[in-house]
Order: structure tokens, then sequence, then C-alpha cells
């Protein structure tokens, strides 16, 4: 019994996570994409006025579930936007745009994967690991799933922390062995996406997914690492026929962030 509602208490912190989760992923990117006007402004020395969108991260935001669409709460009593989208048809009271399933999907898939981590980690600092590495890397896929964009504010760290916290012993792995796996990590997508973009004159690959593939190799090590490739190749290549299937023009592309995520969260469990 005392294990069942330990579980179910991680399953509604989950909940929560996944909360907050959606939230940030819905503030970086207008943030961003101001600074990068901003910077575009300065390089050409326009007077263009720039987007309306708000240029900070506001907090408050993240006390009560907004509407992606207006930012008007739905209700101040409640801290999942679960309860309010549920309740609500999957529309907003104010503005009445349709709220995306994504958003309850999302909190609900983080409350799952929570209590998994909690019913297979005893250790308590690598449950607090898994945890935390849990909601960055959800947090990161939701941004590129919207915008096929994977900031250097999540790759980066990502990477550092797995370097820090096996300098310090708190993951399986030594420093040298972390830090050659992120290398190796890097240079596996790396290699291809070059050959790539000298043979066809595009970028079929982004930057954020070969960071994101050195990151988790930071923490998974080098053994790991085929094994995220094949899982996150195959998957997306099977979503994208999927996608493809019975369009006219099969010229589709696909966020490959989350798929890293995925296979590299199940090597890391």
């Amino acid at each position: 019994m005392d294990n069942a509602f330990v579980i179910l208490s991680f399953g509604l912190l989950g909940l929560l996570g996944g909360n907050l989760t959606t939230r940030i992923a819905h503030q970086i990117p207008p943030i961003l994409f101001a600074h990068w006007r901003q910077q575009y402004r300065q390089i050409i020395n326009t007077t263009a006025p720039l987007s309306t969108t708000s240029t900070t991260f506001s907090p408050a935001l993240l006390s009560y579930p907004l509407c992606p669409h207006c930012s008007q709460p739905f209700s101040k009593i409640s801290l999942l936007l679960m309860i309010p989208w549920l309740c609500l048809r999957g529309r907003c009271p104010s503005c009445r745009q349709a709220i995306s399933g994504r958003y309850p999907l999302t909190e609900l898939a983080c409350g799952l994967l929570f209590m998994l981590i909690a019913n297979s980690a005893t250790d308590p600092v690598r449950m607090t690991i898994l945890l935390l590495v849990t909601l960055w890397l959800v947090t990161a896929s939701l941004i590129d799933i919207s915008h096929q964009l994977l900031p250097d504010i999540f790759t980066l760290p990502l990477i550092w922390s797995g370097l820090i916290f096996a300098l310090f012993g708190l993951t399986p792995l030594s420093l040298p062995e972390s830090l050659t796996s992120t290398l190796v990590g890097y240079m596996l997508l790396w290699v291809p996406a070059t050959l790539f973009r000298l043979l066809k004159g595009i970028y079929g690959l982004g930057g954020g997914d070969i960071k994101l593939l050195a990151g988790l190799g930071a923490w998974t090590g080098v053994d790991a690492l085929p094994m995220i490739m094949v899982t996150a190749s195959l998957s997306g290549l099977i979503c994208l026929l999927l996608i493809n299937r019975g369009q006219e023009t099969k010229n589709h592309t696909i966020a490959f962030g989350p798929f890293l995520a995925i296979a590299g969260w199940l090597a890391l469990l």
C-alpha cells in the first residue's frame, strides 16, 4: 500500500511537472525569436518595429493554467491544464479557440513517466536526476515539435550537466567516459549531416539534434549511442512514412529531436 501511495504521489508530481513544461515551452520560443529579430535589426541597422510579442519570461504565468492563444487564465484554483481542458471540451472560455490536446496529453505522459521512474529507481539521487532530465527532454521536445527548433539553452546544459555529474561520481560514467561519449555522439550526427549538406546543398539535420545526441551521450555512455541512433532513426522513419501516406506531395519534414529524446530516455532508464 505504501509503495502504491508513493508511486501515485510521483504520478501527481509528474502531472504538475508536465504542466510546467508546457508553459515554459510556450514562452521560450517567442522570447528567442524576438531576441534574434533584435540582433538582426542591429546588423542591418533598421528601425522597423519589433513584434509585440513579450520578450521577457514571466514567472507569474506559471502560477495557474493559461490559454496558449490569449494567455487568459482558465482557473485560479486548478494547477493542471487537464482539468479545465476536459471541463471546457477543449476550448478556451475567453477566446473560444480550440486548445490542442497535446497540452493535457503532455501532463498525462509526464505523470506516467514519473510513476515508471519511481517504480524502477531505488537510489534517491538517481531518481531525482532521472526526473529532472525527463522534464528537460520533454520541454525540449515540445519546442522542437512546434517550431522544429532545439535551442542551445536546452542542449548545451544537458552536455555540461552530464560531464559535471560524471566528474562528481553521480552517474555510472567517469569523466573521461562521459567526455568521449559526448564527442562520439556529436560526430555520429555531424558527419552525415555535413555530407548531406555538401551533396544536396540543403540542411537535412539541425544543429540542435547533433548537440542533443552529444548531451545524451554525456549521460548514457558510448555503448548506448548505437541503440539510441537506431531506435530514433527507425521511429522517425516510421512516423514520416505515416505522415506522407496518401499525400500527393511527399516532402514533409519532421522534428527529429523528440525521437532522440525518447530513445535517450529509455537508455537512461
